[in-house]
């Protein structure tokens, strides 16, 4: 119970102390006792500040999903891909999300950052590129792939299971991104080589624009290191193109490759010989494909050949390893 005092002294919301008459004094343990419920009212309320409610679309670590509980500064999430509930921190919750609109038309390489609300959709990204003046949809008829898809206008970003820092390529009518699978199965417990590569050449001149490269399936380890193109079969062929790169960690196959994008296309010849190389310094195990052939047929009738980097130390080669996709624009 609190006590009636003639007078006490008491700070105010400044911090400054001051000298109150025939008020009710509270015990510093009730104060601090205010004090913490306060503190927690704040934190279960952090959501509510960011205009975040029961039933709205936010962005977790894991993707986009839908708030359904809000308890004890734990966020109640159902998420798209099944529907069990899973729970993260008041914190980690956001209405937006970050992506990376990436342009490599006419060899130029032009990178867009954009900031877009989670309950958005893939026309909202247009309306923002032609704001920033990257796009004019008056003069080019432009697409933007992700995951090797072109999406759609009405596509939501929850749709597509878009996640924080995703990358899309912008093309125009004519430009379309194309790929090549090199292996059937994937599998797990394949060991990271310090130095592994893949040597390639196609059946007609195309613009290699990126590499698949499998992750880690063990502890979240993200995989860092540098990726090479060599204009050669061999490591003493020229370098074209050098990249410090991550390649993500996955809980299964479906999100096994992560996709590397060069700043700028490389140009490669047909029936040329090139080199895509990996370094790292990064110990354990990632997935690997199994029952790759020598030659494949990527998309557009493009043939690859496939054989191994000449002074190599690594494991990949033509029937199993990693460089799992190839991607390509046609010359």
């Amino acid at each position: 119970m609190s006590e009636v005092s003639p007078s006490v002294w008491q700070q105010n919301g400044k911090g400054e102390w001051k000298l109150y008459f025939n008020i009710e004094s509270v015990p510093i343990s009730k104060q601090a006792s205010l004090n913490q419920d306060q503190s927690k009212y704040k934190k279960n309320n952090a959501l509510s500040e960011m205009n975040i409610i029961l039933g709205t679309l936010v962005m977790t670590p894991k993707g986009i999903g839908r708030l359904i509980k809000n308890n004890s500064g734990m966020a109640t999430i159902r998420l798209k891909d099944d529907d069990n509930e899973e729970q993260f921190p008041i914190g980690s919750m956001k209405n937006y999300f970050n992506c990376f609109i990436m342009d490599y038309s006419n060899c130029k390489t032009d990178i867009t950052r954009l900031k877009m609300k989670v309950s958005g959709k893939v026309e909202d990204i247009f309306t923002e590129l032609t704001k920033l003046k990257k796009i004019n949809p008056d003069e080019n008829n432009y697409y933007l792939v992700y995951n090797k898809n072109k999406l759609n206008n009405e596509n939501t970003f929850e749709q597509l299971n878009l996640m924080n820092n995703a990358k899309l390529l912008i093309t125009s009518k004519n430009k379309i991104a194309y790929s090549v699978s090199r292996y059937i199965n994937i599998r797990q417990y394949w060991y990271i080589y310090p130095l592994d590569g893949i040597c390639f050449s196609s059946s007609q001149k195309i613009k290699l624009i990126g590499v698949g490269l499998f992750g880690c399936h063990d502890n979240n380890k993200i995989i860092n290191g540098t990726l090479r193109i060599l204009d050669g079969p061999s490591l003493m062929s020229k370098t074209i193109i050098e990249e410090n790169v991550e390649v993500q960690p996955s809980n299964n196959k479906l999100g096994a490759i992560t996709k590397i994008y060069f700043p700028k296309p490389v140009f490669c010849g047909k029936n040329q010989d090139y080199s895509i190389v990996f370094t790292t310094k990064t110990n354990g195990n990632s997935f690997y494909g199994t029952n790759g052939k020598a030659e494949i047929e990527g998309e557009k009738g493009v043939f690859f050949s496939f054989k191994r980097v000449q002074g190599k130390n690594g494991g990949t080669g033509v029937e199993s390893g990693n460089f799992p996709e190839l991607y390509y624009y046609l010359h």
